[in-house]
Order: C-alpha cells, then structure tokens, then sequence
C-alpha cells in the first residue's frame, strides 16, 4: 500500500513537471513570435498613437473660436432633465407624478415610458412645451398592486416637431397601492 501512494505521488510530480515545461515553451513561443520584429516596425506602430509635441498654433484665436464652437454644440445637444423619479397610483392606471421640460432646455419634447418586466410602451404623452410639465398620466393598460421600475425616454423634437433632436432615458418607480 505505500509502495503505491509512493508511486502515485512521483507520477503527479512528475505530470506536474511537464505542464510547467509546456506552459513555459507557449509563454517562450509568445514571446519570441514578438520580440522578432524590427525595432523599425515598433516604431511605426507605436508611432500611429503619439502625438505631435512640435505642434505650433499660429492662429491662437482660430484655436480658441473652434473650441467656443464646440462649447456651442455641446450647450445646443444638453438636455437638462425635470423629474421626480416615483410616479404614484391608487388604482392601476391613473398615475401622478412630475415629468417637466426644463426652462434650460431649447427644445419642446414628449415622453414615452416603458415598464421594464414587460417592454411594453405604457404611455406615450403630447409635446411638452419648453417650461411645461405633466404632473398625471393614465397608462394603456392597469397595472396590478405593487412596485416596478419602468423606463421614461425623454424625446427632443425639433422645430417641425417631428424630427427627434436628443433621446435621454430614465428609470421611474411605478407604485400601485390599494
């Protein structure tokens, strides 16, 4: 019997012995299929992702109305969302809540709100007048007693009030109490 647990445990070092050894020729084998490249190569790769540190402006306020340009798009693309995040019922399918469109924002907007266990589109209101906002909703379809989370896609149109300008998304607990 111990000549056995003798011979079982030389066998399992032993078998360990030669997974380190080919574990170490795959990592040697990595290594070296890299290290072959010219230092030319390197250079030329690593070069794609370097910047340029001789890069002279000689127009300082070219530079600095391009970046007030890109301040401008990025105030026009903000959406500044107006909301409570819980919207209340006492019988499934009439809800009160708060969802505005803030003074901030430049453009009207409608809501659209999901319920997450289902994905079904429980409302979906009118335009939201910049300022504006909808303290109650009726749903498609009541809702049983309980919480869920649901889902409130806030959609800027543009101008012709059909194009959609900005889409954000927000969760919103639905409560249904007795």
């Amino acid at each position: 019997m111990k000549k056995t647990n003798k011979m079982i445990l030389f066998l399992v070092i032993i078998i360990g012995i030669l997974l380190l050894l080919i574990a170490g020729g795959v990592v040697w084998l990595i290594m070296n299929s890299k290290s072959g490249q010219s230092p030319e190569d390197v250079q030329a790769k690593s070069s794609l992702f370097e910047y340029d540190s001789q890069v002279i402006i000689d127009n300082p306020n070219a530079l600095q109305d391009a970046v007030d340009e890109l301040i401008q798009q990025t105030a026009e693309g903000s959406m500044t969302l107006d909301m409570r995040t819980e919207a209340h019922s006492s019988n499934g399918v009439d809800f009160t809540c708060y969802l505005g469109n803030a003074e901030t924002n430049r453009y009207d907007m409608f809501v659209v709100i999901y319920r997450d266990d289902t994905q079904e589109e429980i409302y979906r209101s009118g335009l939201i007048p910049i300022g504006a906002h909808i303290e109650q909703f009726t749903v498609s379809k009541a809702i049983d007693t309980g919480e869920y989370v649901g889902t409130v896609v806030f959609n800027q149109v543009e101008e012709d009030h059909e194009t959609i300008h900005a889409q954000v998304n927000a969760g919103l607990n639905l409560i249904v109490k007795d």
